[in-house]
């Protein structure tokens, strides 16, 4: 059997990632400034098991530190699946209407996600064409600055960020295992903290933005969708998948 394209409401599923977008943004906000709070003004010292040690582990002592990660993770996880689920369903959607000049399938829609390097411009790519897409007739509406502010604060400012943790926190790591005795199984973390801290705010504050912006997206282009599926389709039937093209 020739697999098919067909249409199908997402208002549902639209609605439910909305919901677990604004969770998992407030969340991981919520982590990482609770993680600011304690490595501002904490003291850390590093123990390490010493040469030939078995069954002993690192740990810390001085200032306790804790997170919420273990909420944070399975409301991500869900989140991006249901994300994946709903750009696959609306991508579907212009393709059962037998759009013309369509560039992103169903199956790459999602599948750009995960290739490397592409990863970082890609799904954009296929969020702007399901964004000015997403009409009654096809015909290509304006892409809303809400999708290209999203994927901004999204990949451009949390890599700018992440590597702003890094190059803070690495020469005094450096400097640390420089001045290090090859014996030493002490080490005083409490500066590095100190300057990693305020690049952890900034990414609480990044994801929440992110977060609000991606929901936004969403309703966007789920509330495009509804009107465009309860409208009289442009054929009569789905239109077939092409083996030589994939899904």
């Amino acid at each position: 059997m020739t697999p098919e394209y067909r249409q199908q409401p997402i208002d549902k599923l639209g609605r439910g990632l909305q919901i677990l977008l604004a969770a998992a943004g407030a969340l991981a906000a919520i982590n990482d400034i609770w993680l600011w709070s304690q490595l501002r003004a904490g003291t850390f010292v590093l123990h390490l098991p010493q040469q030939g040690t078995v069954g002993e582990r690192p740990y810390l002592t001085g200032s306790r530190l804790s997170s919420i990660g273990i909420i944070v993770q399975p409301v991500s996880l869900a989140t991006i699946v249901v994300w994946l689920i709903w750009q696959h369903h609306a991508t579907s959607n212009l393709w059962a209407r037998g759009y013309r000049d369509l560039k992103v399938r169903p199956g790459w829609s999602v599948g750009w996600w995960f290739i490397p390097f592409a990863n970082l411009v890609m799904p954009c790519v296929a969020m702007v064409e399901l964004d000015r897409r997403s009409t009654t007739d096809g015909s290509p509406r304006s892409t809303s600055p809400l999708v290209g502010s999203w994927w901004a604060v999204y990949v451009g400012a949390s890599l700018a960020v992440s590597i702003g943790l890094v190059i803070a926190v690495f020469p005094a790591f450096a400097d640390l295992v420089r001045a290090a005795d090859p014996d030493q199984t002490v080490f005083d973390l409490t500066a590095s903290a100190h300057t990693a801290a305020p690049w952890i705010l900034a990414l609480g504050i990044v994801t929440a933005i992110a977060a609000g912006l991606a929901i936004a997206v969403v309703r966007r282009i789920t509330d495009a969708q509804t009107t465009m599926v309860a409208a009289p389709s442009a054929i009569a039937t789905a239109v077939p998948v092409r083996p030589d093209l994939g899904v």
